[in-house]
């Protein structure tokens, strides 16, 4: 059972780390395009995204 569990919460770990470098990445990508107005781009996608869904 502990082993079973361990391997889960190894599984789990490896997944949010792949989530994260994924996320990096594309933050980094759109800072290449955007330069200064990165942090104005992703409050407009978010505001979009929210009234695609709202």
């Amino acid at each position: 059972m502990k082993k079973d569990l361990l391997k889960i919460l190894k599984y789990v770990l490896i997944g949010v780390s792949i989530y994260l470098a994924v996320l990096l990445i594309e933050i980094c990508c759109i800072y290449t395009v955007q330069k200064d107005n990165t942090w104005n781009y992703l409050k407009d996608f978010w505001n979009w995204y929210k009234t695609l869904f709202f």
